[in-house]
């Protein structure tokens, strides 16, 4: 009974209330002096922030989304720069940077991991949202996903290095170790709020980089990474039939120099190290080595390559590129997750069998997550819009 009269007293309980108060206020501090280091989260800061008005404006300005899916747009978005902690080529610790997209509610909401196409300007990075090639991420973003948006090694904060193109392994790193940075952000953060939900998508080089990164987290992360869906749009999963078709093409080719720069990437990073003699005829290698691979050069690649370098890629005597190739192909595996694959059948770019292929590979080895999306007559641009609208639709029916 003494306990029970000693709370009825005013003075007692205003006591006993911030004795509590002081308990709750110092268990709150030891949880936040629990909160762990960020591993990979360096720093962040706001960039741009846009109404609903403003991201409706922009779709209307935008040509890759059909008239009329405005109406979906629920949020204003906040646009973040994000710099974290992952690793290069060789391994070797280092900054990278990114976007992230808010929806301005508090809401939780599912994480997308957003992959960019191929880009040749450091500005059109996504750590500077100056590229319209965004207004697609914005938009999902605006209709209730967060959206994490990797440079990429070679843009933004690492503008230093050399841009490694259609290096698998490493796209996938970068983008797994942006993911991990946003986990921490969300963690000190008040300003938005990760459901369990994760998707993957990407389109032409993001499409590629989908697949490195769906295949590396099912087979190295399971524990860490669960994903709920995967869409990927005309990538260039298989690098060696790739090679192999286009070395033997005896026809001018629009973008063969983007070929050029893949196989740049493989001689420096596989330490094959190469002259460009090797690879290329004259006056063509010259030219390369003094303007890079995006000099005015022979576009047709039965004039453009050496004898000797054809040869060993139709019949894989060169087993120095051809190993480079087989680390980069990301077509033949069985993946889990709920995927589709998105491809035109006219694309000139990255060809169809790139899709038909890893397709057919994966149905072979049981996967049956699997779906390909063929576009008929549908080029390298004009299929966006299918894969953008079909990429929606799958993600929102989860």
């Amino acid at each position: 009974m003494g306990n029970i009269s000693c709370l009825k007293n005013p003075a007692s309980r205003l006591i006993i209330l911030l004795l509590a108060g002081i308990i709750i206020i110092s268990c709150e501090r030891e949880k936040e002096d629990r909160l762990p280091d960020p591993d990979y989260l360096i720093e962040y800061e706001l960039l741009t922030e846009f109404s609903t008005n403003e991201i409706i404006n922009m779709i209307g300005g935008a040509g890759d989304l059909p008239t009329g899916i405005e109406l979906l747009v629920r949020y204003g978005v906040s646009v973040y720069r994000i710099v974290y902690e992952t690793i290069d080529t060789e391994n070797n610790y280092i900054p990278a940077s990114g976007a992230l997209i808010l929806p301005k509610t508090a809401d939780p909401l599912p994480l997308m991991s957003f992959h960019h196409g191929t880009i040749t300007r450091e500005e059109d990075a996504p750590s500077y949202f100056i590229s319209d090639q965004y207004m697609a991420a914005a938009f999902y973003s605006a209709t209730g996903f967060i959206i994490a948006l990797p440079d990429y090694l070679g843009y933004g904060t690492s503008r230093h290095l050399d841009h490694p193109y259609e290096h698998g392994r490493s796209l996938a790193t970068a983008s797994r170790d942006m993911l991990r940075a946003v986990r921490e952000f969300d963690l000190r953060s008040d300003e938005f709020n990760i459901s369990d939900k994760l998707f993957l998508t990407g389109y032409s080089q993001g499409g590629y980089t989908t697949m490195a990164l769906l295949k590396l987290l099912e087979e190295e992360h399971l524990t860490e990474f669960s994903i709920t869906a995967a869409t990927a749009g005309a990538g260039a999963y298989n690098k060696t039939l790739f090679a192999e078709y286009l070395v033997e093409l005896d026809e001018e080719l629009e973008y063969l120099n983007y070929f050029l720069w893949v196989l740049d990437t493989y001689n420096s990073v596989y330490s094959i190290d190469r002259p460009y003699s090797y690879y290329f005829n004259e006056p063509h290698a010259t030219t390369i080595e003094q303007y890079g691979v995006f000099a005015n050069i022979e576009m047709n690649p039965r004039n453009l390559f050496t004898t000797q370098f054809i040869y060993g890629i139709i019949t894989g005597d060169d087993t120095e590129f051809a190993e480079a190739l087989a680390d980069n192909d990301n077509y033949d595996w069985k993946p889990s997750t709920p995927l589709q694959l998105y491809h035109g059948t006219d694309d000139d770019f990255v060809f169809y069998f790139n899709s038909s292929t890893a397709y057919e590979a994966m149905k072979a080895r049981g996967s049956g997550s699997v779906e390909l999306i063929t576009i008929e007559g549908g080029n390298h641009a004009t299929t966006i819009t299918d894969y953008l609208l079909g990429t929606f639709l799958f993600f929102s029916s989860f």
